[in-house]
């Protein structure tokens, strides 16, 4: 449970924006980074049951190095005409409606809530956004999930609420929480907008470069600490022709677990 506790009443929710303000989180995240961390690494990886298989005989000097731990060899569905997670996640699907509203987890957004961009808005009107919720035991790399190519990053000062779901339900954190946008040209499906929304402690985002191509499976980038959030938001004539395996048909009504590279879907070839 642990911090998510204070989002149950308003209490707590008056704490949590103390703790914010008071700069706590900050230097908590400063912690994560030095040495005297690195003794919370064993209890962690057991507590979520994390596999470190890959990663035997390595030492950590900080909760933070460990955090940031690089997987190599990434199996990755590389058929040209599938969308592959670009994380491993809990996957939830929402369709972006007509009058620019997006039904996310109990709350109402609009589309300018996440993406301040009236221009930009109108290209996604009718579409839909994929919403990959990182869990504090997922591996918190994440990569590009087609061949793209990235034309431009903007950044968004905000808050670091939880996104756990009961941060979710009883404020609005993806429209409060600090995050990225890009605007990415993909080789198969168009213009698709990716967004990086940080969470309690993930103080950055780390790029692997800011502008340039990337191919199928390279690595986009990683977060810092903790749980996040990564949203695709694509058009309406990307939703119109792609079709969702079985497994995750029910990302509409519940979260699903995906894992990285991990093909979701893919674009109906006869309407390609």
């Amino acid at each position: 449970m642990g911090i998510d506790i204070f989002y149950k009443n308003a209490f707590g929710r008056f704490m949590i924006k103390f703790f914010q303000k008071a700069g706590l989180f900050s230097f908590a995240s400063f912690l994560m980074k030095t040495r005297l961390s690195k003794c919370w690494v064993p209890k962690y990886i057991e507590n979520n049951h994390i596999d470190m298989s890959e990663f035997e005989g390595m030492e950590f000097n900080s909760f933070a190095e460990f955090f940031g731990r690089k997987r190599e060899n990434i199996p990755f569905d590389m058929r040209k005409n599938v969308l592959a997670s670009p994380c491993d996640s809990l996957l939830s699907v929402f369709e972006i409606t007509e009058d620019m509203n997006i039904p996310m987890k109990g709350s109402h957004y609009r589309f300018e809530d996440i993406i301040p961009n009236k221009k930009t808005a109108e290209k996604y009107n009718g579409g839909m956004c994929l919403v990959f919720r990182l869990q504090a035991s997922d591996y918190h790399h994440f990569c590009a999930f087609d061949n793209l190519e990235l034309k431009e990053t903007h950044y968004i000062p905000g808050l670091l609420h939880s996104v756990q779901p009961i941060a979710i339900e009883s404020c609005p954190v993806y429209r409060l929480n600090r995050r990225w946008w890009s605007v990415i040209e993909t080789e198969n499906f168009g213009e698709v907008l990716q967004v990086e929304i940080g969470a309690m402690m993930v103080g950055g985002v780390t790029f692997a470069r800011d502008k340039g191509s990337f191919t199928k499976g390279e690595e986009f980038g990683n977060f810092e600490l903790c749980g996040s959030t990564i949203v695709l938001i694509v058009s309406k004539e990307f939703k119109e022709k792609f079709r969702f395996y079985d497994k995750f048909l029910k990302a509409e009504s519940e979260e699903v677990a995906i894992k990285i590279g991990e093909g979701l879907g893919e674009i109906n070839s006869q309407t390609n």
